[in-house]
């Protein structure tokens, strides 16, 4: 029987390779082997190439609960692009647990790590966050202004709707990928009024969509 120390050596290895399909199939893998391999992967997301950090954070996410508390201590750590990698993975997880430390993200002094945790926030849509991400509309950022839109839309709390429609109408600026706060802002006003839609079970849903995606996705060209 093969040690499981050296089967998870092969795999991180796999994924470094340049094999499209071993690339899929070591992914897939070590986010289903859980806690024995989440040192290495989150190891590789320090790594050099983006497509190599890329493909370890999708099975960290893949994961889940495992992969959890290393996520959470790394999200509190001095390295702000890991930081930022572990509150992406945090919101791909979607776990509630980790809200306590998004909502501390949220407040944080840079702006990148701000929008990117208001982002991961609002994929686990938990109700609590609502008073934080209203509070995150008046940030001086447009970027955490416009992740604060989007997870206040899917938050779906329709009394949120004036406060959205506010911001539609005063707020000029734009994201550094182009986009524009009041328009997100005026389609997250209309959506919330529809109020909560019926969600399938959380955590199937979590996996069907990380099953979609593909193993090494585009660059995401916002923060």
């Amino acid at each position: 029987m093969n040690n499981p120390s050296d089967v998870v050596s092969q795999l991180i290895e796999d994924l470094q390779g340049d094999d499209a399909f071993r690339h899929s199939q070591a992914a897939f893998t070590l986010g289903m082997l859980g806690e024995p391999a989440v040192g290495p992967l989150l190891a590789l997301l320090r790594h050099d190439q983006l497509d190599v950090r890329m493909r370890a954070a999708w099975a960290l996410g893949i994961m889940g609960a495992p992969a959890l508390p290393s996520l959470l201590n790394l999200a509190e750590g001095t390295d702000s692009r890991l930081r930022i990698e572990a509150i992406r993975i945090l919101g791909v997880i979607g776990e509630a647990r980790s809200l306590k430390q998004l909502l501390q993200g949220l407040a944080d002094p840079d702006p990148q790590i701000a929008a990117r945790s208001a982002r991961a926030i609002g994929k686990i849509g938990d109700p609590r966050s609502y008073h934080a991400l209203l509070t995150a509309l008046h940030h001086p950022s447009p970027e955490v202004r416009f992740e604060a839109c989007r997870a206040l839309e899917n938050l779906r709390i329709p009394d949120a709707a004036p406060f959205l429609m506010e911001l539609a109408e005063q707020d000029q600026e734009q994201t550094i990928w182009g986009a524009s706060v009041a328009e997100v802002a005026r389609r997250a006003a209309n959506e919330v009024k529809q109020g909560r839609p019926v969600l399938l079970d959380e955590e199937f849903e979590r996996v069907a969509r990380l099953l979609q995606q593909q193993v090494t996705p585009p660059a995401d060209p916002e923060p």
